[in-house]
């Protein structure tokens, strides 16, 4: 199996591009999706990398959300313009994002019908269906992809690839609210074995982690083990991940809401979510983080999720 791993964009990475395709050998390009990028900054992208990066790109939302997947003359402009930047990053892979209000009808299959003939050789789209994100797609949507070999563009977290393919492409974002979310080594060990069948699979991780999760599950697969996400571990790992934003006074609940998402090192080998520690504290009002870690030692810390 060939894996690409790596991240929705570099904007937040230290050091721009350059430094980002030292970290990694693959990047999704969730500019195109907002605005439209220039042939000539797509060429400055391409020289900023070594000859065997991978870019990926989302197709702008003029074709997803303005034109709802209709082939309109703005959305097939669009669409045009996005497979020229392909083409200049030499990516294999474009990705196309549907919102959760619109379902896959007929009007939409017959505009995926038209759009996949203006994709050149060499290039495979992707169809993310957020509408159908739950459950299985619709049979004659199953049947338009399959025959024009769109990708099922999941989040291997959430659930497995629906269609039979050589290829998996998985956008993951995990269990929380939207991009608010870390995944801990169980969950980064299970989307492994979910894209294991594939022959090429690309694991494009997102939201506010997304760069130490890409390297850790990076980590894990050249290694067979999990890098630290703390400096130490045990209570004193929580210490490091709730001073970073945590407000005190603060309940249980309202810690836990806020930060239970987190992933913490239970010991030197196991990293899980924060709430496997706060769930077990009294439910009431901690005055000071020193007040809710003394309660976290005094209750035993978990060294097992």
């Amino acid at each position: 199996m060939t894996a690409l791993v790596g991240a929705g964009g570099w904007s937040y990475f230290a050091g721009g591009l350059p430094a980002y395709a030292r970290a990694f050998s693959f990047v999704e390009v969730n500019a195109t999706f907002y605005r439209r990028v220039s042939e000539a900054r797509s060429r400055l992208w391409r020289r900023q990398v070594p000859s065997d990066f991978v870019f990926s790109l989302k197709v702008n939302r003029e074709v997803t959300h303005r034109a709802r997947l209709h082939a309109t003359p703005a959305a097939r402009d669009a669409f045009a313009h996005d497979m020229r930047v392909a083409r200049t990053l030499r990516a294999p892979y474009v990705v196309l994002e549907t919102p959760a209000s619109l379902p896959l009808g007929g009007d939409q299959l017959a505009g995926l019908r038209d759009l996949a003939g203006m994709v050149p050789p060499g290039l495979r789209i992707g169809l993310e269906a957020r509408a159908h994100s739950s459950g299985r797609l619709p049979p004659s949507a199953e049947r338009t992809m399959e025959d024009l070999g769109v990708l099922d563009v999941v989040d291997l977290s959430r659930g497995p690839a629906r269609l039979a393919s050589d290829v998996v492409y998985t956008r993951l974002f995990g269990k929380g609210d939207h991009t608010r979310y870390e995944f801990d080594d169980a969950e980064l060990r299970e989307i492994d074995r979910a894209g294991r069948d594939a022959i090429d699979v690309v694991f494009a991780f997102h939201g506010v982690r997304m760069y130490r999760d890409a390297a850790r599950f990076l980590t894990f697969r050249r290694t067979g083990s999990f890098p630290p996400v703390t400096g130490s571990v045990g209570a004193d790992s929580l210490a490091e991940v709730l001073r970073e934003d945590a407000r005190f006074p603060s309940t249980r609940e309202a810690v836990l809401k806020a930060h239970g998402w987190k992933v913490v090192d239970l010991d030197a080998t196991t990293r899980a979510h924060a709430h496997v520690v706060l769930e077990r504290l009294p439910d009431r009002t901690y005055g000071s983080l020193d007040d809710l870690l003394g309660e976290a030692r005094s209750e035993g810390f978990p060294t097992r999720p």
